[in-house]
């Protein structure tokens, strides 16, 4: 099957919108897991700060 000079065009076209579409993707989920390891840790931290604390540890000078 041979491709005129626009089935080729369109050919290459198609084929840079599927890498670009592919790309978006890929970074997206990039994106995704690293705000969700973040938001774990603030979690975390904010899990450690809870409870009660002797007011002789928390001495603030002002």
């Amino acid at each position: 099957m041979r491709l005129g000079k626009v089935g080729k065009i369109s050919l290459g076209w198609a084929i840079i919108t599927a890498c670009g579409v592919y790309g978006f993707v890929l970074s997206k989920r990039s994106v995704e897991a690293h705000r969700y390891e973040s938001m774990k840790v603030r979690e975390r931290m904010r899990k450690a700060n809870e409870g009660e604390y002797d007011p002789s540890y928390r001495k603030f000078t002002g």
